[in-house]
């Protein structure tokens, strides 16, 4: 039902566009007998069919709803670009709205010859589509005008109406998503099993295309290791860290964080300076009045010099008072793996890092390496600090996520990882992978079976823009 829901969604943002700058033609009438007529105009203009097929034909207003709300949302990206929407997407948008008409109407078809049937009764999917019609109906009385309730509520259908709601429309909505669903299924499950060749085909596949990815983007496979995605390569140099993190109060932790955000900026400006002086001569300064003299710079780089080392101090006194703050937690940590308890089980009892408590990552650790940029610098360095599998951080790691007792839990082994160890998940991927190329080629075949013939030319009758 995604594809339902974006419709449904979609509604309100293109009823407040066309309200907004239409010039509000359709909602200018305030008699009843005045929305009727311009509602015949509409419905004769919209039965402009667009496509024909074995069986029945496609019109414009089968393909309004879909259409509008794509054009709509288009456009309104291309205006925030201070650009008009063009003719080749307004194009490809009509395409879409009407292959997805006739993808409905091949489902229906194929549903019925095999006999499948909804859980759902008619009469309960006809009270949800005229439940979602009266809630877009509702919004557009908001707007409509009207000399009486009357008029108010039958221009508010006209709105509806041209744009391609009526109740049948959204019953056939619910509907048609309901048959996509079951038919779905029912054609996926042809698919029952992926045989050896198939597994080591994607298999091979995949390391492929990991091997290419993680070698351009080595950080993306920090990215993926984390979101618990099925790896089949990994790139050199990483290592797998767990960690006990302890949050402090927040001002205690945002002291450290500007103390060494001010010490950052001196060093960096100190370097600036001294590249300054590096490229600096004394005949660049006779030769115009905006160059320095290399002991004007050299006078600069003395007074920043200067300011480092309270800086510096500043940093140091925030750390200790950080550390000072969850010391109680800290030393209870250090205490029990001393006494020899497993990181994990201390991990779990004082660790307040939500990824450490949630698999993966549970298991796996976090993938880390010195390029790392997934991380925090100071994390990274922190756990690129230990020298051997099982060491764990001796002093606290600050970094802005709060205090970390790092563990060096293991070293990732780089290159193809073994098939045995993703056999399960990389089974279950390719099944599904397979299953939905299965019922895409299915639906291409059936819709191809209608034989449509397009008659999009005939859309500019309708007075779209495409």
């Amino acid at each position: 039902m995604r594809r339902t829901m974006t419709k449904l969604l979609a509604l309100a943002l293109a009823l407040a566009l066309t309200l907004a700058l239409s010039g509000c033609n359709l909602v200018d009438v305030d008699q009843v007998e005045l929305a009727a007529q311009e509602r015949e105009q509409v419905a004769e203009t919209l039965s402009t069919v667009v496509a024909e097929y074995d069986g029945g034909t496609v019109t414009a207003l089968d393909v309004m709803p879909d259409f509008y709300n794509s054009y709509t949302y288009m456009s309104q990206i291309y205006a925030s670009m201070g650009v008009e929407l063009d003719d080749a997407t307004a194009n490809s948008i009509l395409e879409d709205a009407v292959a997805a008409v006739l993808q409905d109407r091949a489902i229906a078809k194929e549903f019925e010859a095999r006999g499948l049937t909804l859980d759902k009764t008619e009469e309960e999917i006809r009270a949800e589509a005229d439940e979602a019609y009266q809630t877009n109906l509702d919004y557009a009385l908001d707007y409509a005008a009207g000399d009486s309730e009357e008029a108010r509520a039958a221009n508010a259908e006209l709105i509806l109406f041209t744009q391609g709601y009526t109740p049948e429309y959204m019953y056939e909505m619910f509907a048609s998503g309901y048959r996509a669903e079951v038919l779905e299924a029912d054609v996926e499950a042809e698919i029952a099993e992926v045989s050896d060749e198939e597994l080591q085909a994607a298999y091979d596949e995949k390391t492929a295309a990991d091997e290419e990815t993680y070698s351009e983007t080595p950080t993306q496979f920090e990215t993926d290791a984390m979101n618990g995605a099925t790896i089949c390569w990994r790139p050199e140099g990483y290592r797998a860290v767990k960690h006990v993190l302890i949050v402090p109060e927040d001002d205690v932790l945002q002291a450290v964080t500007d103390a060494r955000e001010a010490l950052d900026a001196a060093q960096d400006e100190l370097a600036d300076l001294e590249e300054e002086l590096a490229s600096a001569t004394d005949d660049d300064a006779e030769a115009g009045e905006e160059a320095r003299s290399e002991a004007e710079i050299q006078a600069d780089i003395d007074a920043k010099r200067a300011e480092l080392e309270p800086l510096e101090q500043a940093v140091t006194d925030a750390e200790a008072a950080c550390l000072a703050s969850v010391a109680d937690r800290t030393d209870a940590v250090y205490e029990k793996l001393a006494a020899g308890e497993d990181f994990d089980a201390v991990m779990a009892e004082y660790g307040e890092d939500p990824g450490m408590q949630s698999e993966p990552n549970m298991t796996t650790g976090y993938y880390v390496c010195a390029a790392s940029t997934a991380w925090d610098p100071d994390f990274t360095a922190g756990a690129m600090a230990l020298a051997n599998v099982g060491d764990y951080s001796q002093t606290p790691v600050i970094s802005t996520s709060g205090v970390h007792i790092i563990e060096y839990y293991a070293d990732v082994p780089s290159g193809a990882v073994p098939l045995d160890e993703v056999r399960d998940a990389l089974y279950d991927e390719t099944l599904e992978e397979m299953r939905e190329a299965h019922y895409t080629e299915q639906l291409d075949a059936w819709v191809a079976a209608l034989n449509p013939v397009y008659h999009l030319d005939a859309w500019t009758s309708v007075g779209g823009e495409a």
